[in-house]
């Protein structure tokens, strides 16, 4: 008999306390001891999509500074490759892949084409563009795999309070797991859910052909009009020809969608035209090159604050790590990572890391063991922002790292990239773990199994994109020119050389806008924490807000957008809409997605 499986609109798990949403998710979504999930042909078939998309994801972030959200693309392929071996080869292809099967295979690939990439593309080109040569292929090779390991070892203690008990949204692994609940659904009532996620993806992948393949679209369409002397346009307000933001804004939710969208008013209306005024930037200056300083500083504040107001919850999670609980444990905890594993992996991996950064990367061995111990407290903050935003903020935590070496190695610029780097492939391996957790915590799957997908996937990265860096990127003159322009790299590698000399290199104003928005963020969580529930949602989002400084006001309005869309919708027929609103936006996401990997690859290759 084929197991229930639990509704597509399942999006939280019913329970006023710990113990009763682990007692309901056991009884009513489990089904990872009844369902084959991390088979062989699921591992193969991710490793496969996985090393495709990375490859794709390098090349475009290379070009474009862009990766893609590879976990629904890599669960629709998986999905679709498999059915058609199935038609080929049904003999070597076997029966269908189970809901699970399909949630191992995204996990594999998504750790391959998510996790692994972000450095290369970031750091290592910055370390390419700074010292003029490339690490040894050996420390890169074991560089990538060692960091991204330990941001999914990193993730582990974090997911039973992020994933389980507070289940943040995390608008991608949500996504990825309606869009597997929707391949698998099967009957009358799958119609509607296939019909909208195929209507959502046929929709972005033909405005993204349109715009990016054929050329015929630009990507945003500015706005008119003027705004303290500059023009809208010159502000970065218009309307993006992207469906992937409408699509994320509907999974967020309208606080954060209509926070994110404020902060953006706010940033780019009122302080831009004061910045460029100032002569803080010149007029034909990158604003989100300055805006990131006060972004990083609001989103570390609200991040850090929140923990530090959770800390007796942390700190039980921790603890539970090196010592057996006085109480009885949860039949749930027996399903996750055990404690031993993680202490097993943190005492291999760590030396390991240390090693390569000495002898690959020259960092002296107190400030390598330093920058893996600030990765850890990075990845809290990263994981914490994924799971409401659905943004990875790698760039500004690689700041924030960059900053604290900038101080203590100051002119040492290959320490600050090498330490830099150490942060952005932790804090992006973490998230993904806790975004493909998430996925397998709505689908029932088990966790443990979630977690060596994952570091199978690592491997498989590492392996896959690391030689495609050094084919790419053969030397210093293949970034910068019109094939790969490199903007993440530059902009790091610009970063390092100012901090080179400390906080010194930073204007006054700047310094300054950083102190106001760590203020406005504190103030913002703690006032947050105090109010009555009833009214808390009234309070604009400081991760919201945060985000608005790294990214155009357009963006920000695309999200906005399809958060009114989304709540629109579900109060106009909460019990009907919900799960088209969710597969309709997993719809937009991959549609995007697909057509971009595709767009991108046959650019590679032709």
């Amino acid at each position: 008999m084929t197991p229930a499986q639990a509704p597509l609109t399942l999006l939280r798990i019913p329970g006023d306390s710990p113990e009763a949403l682990d007692t309901f998710w056991l009884r009513e979504v489990f089904q990872g001891d009844r369902v084959p999930q991390l088979t062989l042909r699921a591992v193969l078939l991710g490793s496969g999509i996985g090393a495709i998309t990375c490859a794709t994801n390098l090349y475009a972030g290379l070009k474009m500074a862009v990766a893609f959200p590879v976990a629904i693309t890599a669960a629709l392929l998986a999905h679709t490759a498999h059915g058609a071996m199935r038609r080929v080869a049904p003999g070597v292809a076997g029966a269908p892949l189970s809901p699970l099967e399909t949630c191992s295979a995204q996990a594999v690939a998504s750790s391959a084409g998510y996790a692994t990439g972000g450095a290369l593309v970031s750091v290592q080109g910055a370390w390419l563009l700074t010292t003029g040569s490339h690490p040894p292929a050996w420390a890169l090779l074991a560089w990538t795999f060692l960091l991204s390991a330990l941001g999914v070892l990193f993730a582990v203690p974090l997911k039973r309070k992020l994933v389980d008990h507070e289940q943040l949204p995390f608008a991608t692994g949500t996504a990825a797991a309606a869009t597997i609940r929707a391949l698998h659904t099967t009957g009358a009532s799958s119609r509607p859910r296939l019909s909208m996620l195929g209507l959502g993806g046929g929709i972005a992948a033909l405005v993204t052909l349109v715009r990016d393949g054929l050329g015929r679209l630009p990507y945003v369409f500015p706005f008119p009009g003027t705004l303290s002397g500059m023009s809208l346009e010159r502000l970065g307000f218009g309307f993006e020809m992207s469906l992937l933001p409408l699509g994320a804004g509907a999974l967020l939710g309208l606080r954060l969608t209509a926070s994110w969208f404020l902060g953006a008013l706010l940033i780019h209306g009122v302080v831009a035209p004061r910045v460029f005024a100032s002569g803080l930037l010149l007029p034909d200056g990158d604003f989100l090159a300055w805006s990131l300083w006060p972004g990083t500083a609001a989103l570390t504040t609200a991040s850090l604050l929140h923990f530090a107001l959770e800390g007796r919850v942390l700190g039980r999670a921790l603890k539970g790590l090196f010592k057996r609980p006085s109480v009885a444990p949860h039949p749930v905890d027996a399903l996750q990572v055990p404690g031993r594993w993680l202490l097993a992996g943190l005492v291999v991996l760590t030396p390991a890391t240390l090693a390569v950064a000495k002898v690959g990367f020259g960092v002296p061995l107190p400030h390598a063991a330093l920058a893996v111990a600030l990765s850890f407290v990075l990845c809290l903050i990263a994981c914490r922002v994924t799971g409401e935003t659905d943004v990875t903020p790698v760039g500004p935590l690689g700041q924030v790292t960059q900053m604290t070496y900038g101080v203590l190695l100051p002119r040492n610029v290959e320490a600050n990239l090498a330490t830099a780097g150490i942060t952005v492939n932790a804090a992006s391996s973490a998230a993904d773990l806790l975004s493909d957790a998430k996925t397998g915590h709505l689908l029932g799957a088990h966790p443990r199994r979630v977690f060596l997908a994952q570091l199978v996937g690592c491997a498989v990265g590492a392996a896959a994109v690391v030689p495609l860096f050094f084919l790419l990127v053969p030397d210093r003159s293949a970034l910068g020119g019109e094939r790969f322009p490199a903007p993440a790299a530059t902009v790091t590698a610009s970063i390092a050389q100012v901090l080179a000399s400390g906080f010194s290199g930073l204007e006054p104003g700047t310094r300054a806008a950083l102190g106001w928005a760590a203020l406005a963020a504190a103030v913002l969580t703690l006032t947050e924490r105090l109010l009555p529930e009833r009214v808390r949602h009234w309070v604009p989002s400081p991760l919201g807000m945060g985000l608005a400084c790294l990214l155009p006001a357009s963006t920000a309005l695309g999200f906005f957008l399809g958060g009114v869309a989304a709540a629109l919708a579900r109060r106009a027929n909460p019990g009907v809409q919900e799960g088209r609103v969710v597969t309709l936006a997993a719809g937009l996401i991959a549609g995007e997605g697909l057509m971009g990997v595709v767009i991108v690859l046959s650019q590679a290759l032709w």
